[in-house]
């Protein structure tokens, strides 16, 4: 995704003042390695933060990209990597995120789904707000028979500073349709997180 070049420039601004007050704490931010560190950080930065309004163009055009269900059974793309931010401290978050649907017509590209965790999660948003808006995605605008989502993030506010919980994970679900009946739920969490062999 192109960078927005207003966006660019304040990011870039603010790491210029960052620079200056990691100066007051001693650094030479003089030094040959800061040499255009606040652009590269701002760089950086931007893409941990998507443009909101290119994402609704990218989603709805992803979306619209559909295939004819054959069958209508649970469909499912687990363990996807994506990156977003915490609002609350601007610091990066890791997320596995694990998708499922039962299709009623249409089915869309595995690839697709990767695809969709990623354009989402990247901003500044709680994982709790990207679990559902993916479920709320995958149901309403696939027009499935449910749809369900789990995360797993690990939160850099909370793996390098305050508590340094580093080995902690906050886990988050959520379902729609089908999936609300207990057996359909507990099959899509066995699924994605049992142990299994990779495949390669």
């Amino acid at each position: 995704m192109e960078p927005n070049p207003k966006a660019l420039a304040l990011f870039t601004e603010g790491y210029e003042k960052i620079l200056a007050g990691i100066n007051e704490l001693g650094y030479d931010t003089k030094d040959a390695n800061f040499v255009e560190t606040a652009a590269r950080a701002a760089k950086g930065f931007h893409e941990l933060v998507n443009d909101q309004n290119k994402v609704k163009g990218e989603v709805d055009e992803l979306l619209a990209k559909c295939f004819p269900a054959k069958f209508r059974e649970m469909v499912i793309s687990k363990h996807n990597t994506a990156f977003g931010m915490c609002p609350h401290h601007l610091l990066p978050v890791v997320y596995q995120v694990s998708m499922a649907y039962i299709p009623t017509d249409r089915v869309l590209g595995l690839s697709k789904l990767s695809r969709l965790a990623r354009l989402i999660a990247r901003g500044p948003r709680l994982q709790e707000d990207l679990t559902h808006e993916l479920a709320e995605m995958l149901h309403t605008n696939l027009e499935s028979q449910g749809s369900a989502v789990y995360v797993e993030g690990l939160h850099m506010c909370m793996a390098a500073r305050g508590v340094g919980a580093h080995e902690a994970r906050l886990v988050t679900s959520a379902v729609r349709g089908v999936f609300l009946e207990l057996a359909t739920r507990q099959e899509f969490i066995k699924l994605v997180t049992t142990p299994h062999g990779t495949v390669m």
